[in-house]
């Protein structure tokens, strides 16, 4: 069974797909910024980060104008706050790549030390598990307007994905705190607090798979 929308309906889920795309854009620049700050090239991180910028304001205001859609009309029955809170994880994703981008950005080059965790395997698997919990989260919000089944069978990829992603983080931060002796303190506080807020990028999109069990509890799927 397909998931019961209807004509105007439909076409606001549509645009929740639509505001999926720009945060799962905003994530895609968010990575390769990552990558250009372990290459050390200061420019193209300085670029990518405007882009991670640029789209998570174009994510927000697509949130909000979706939102004030859903909330003026006479949309979605019984789960119309479920898909505000939807609307509001998918956000919570944009919102976080932005503040991780943040967090890192420096004027200048990072120190040695930031460079050197950026470059470990363990960090470059965090990132692309951040990338594909988003990734995965896109694929069942499509796959609700196949059938209940096609999109069940989805959602444990978005949990199996996020679990990797804090073992991930587990690692990278095991190396972060390994051997502190010499290490300016502030950077390893930065990575740190760069870890906790990267991560909830794929617990946001966690959160957001979770509300579409709800949807299809409620029968929408």
């Amino acid at each position: 069974m397909k998931i019961s929308f209807g004509g105007r309906e439909r076409a606001i889920f549509q645009g929740v797909e639509g505001d999926l795309r720009i945060v799962a854009s905003a994530v895609e620049s968010f990575s390769n910024m990552i990558a250009a700050l372990a290459a050390e090239r200061q420019e193209d991180a300085a670029g990518y980060l405007q882009e991670v910028l640029d789209k998570e304001k174009e994510a927000d205001d697509s949130h909000r104008a979706l939102s004030t859609q859903i909330a003026e009309g006479a949309f979605f029955g019984g789960v119309r706050e479920d898909m505000l809170n939807l609307l509001e994880k998918i956000d919570n994703i944009a919102d976080s790549a932005k503040d991780a981008a943040r967090l890192i950005e420096t004027e200048g080059s990072l120190d040695s030390t930031a460079v050197s965790l950026l470059k470990t395997q363990a960090m470059k698997d965090f990132i692309l598990h951040q990338r594909d919990a988003v990734s995965a989260l896109q694929d069942l919000v499509a796959a609700l307007e196949v059938s209940k089944s096609q999109a069940l069978s989805k959602v444990h990829i978005v949990e199996e994905l996020e679990e990797a992603a804090d073992t991930d983080k587990s690692e990278v931060i095991r190396q972060l705190f390994s051997n502190t002796t010499g290490v300016n303190p502030i950077t390893v506080i930065q990575m740190r607090d760069f870890m906790f807020e990267a991560d909830d990028i794929a617990d946001n999109a966690e959160d957001a798979s979770d509300v579409v069990l709800i949807l299809i509890a409620k029968g929408y799927g």
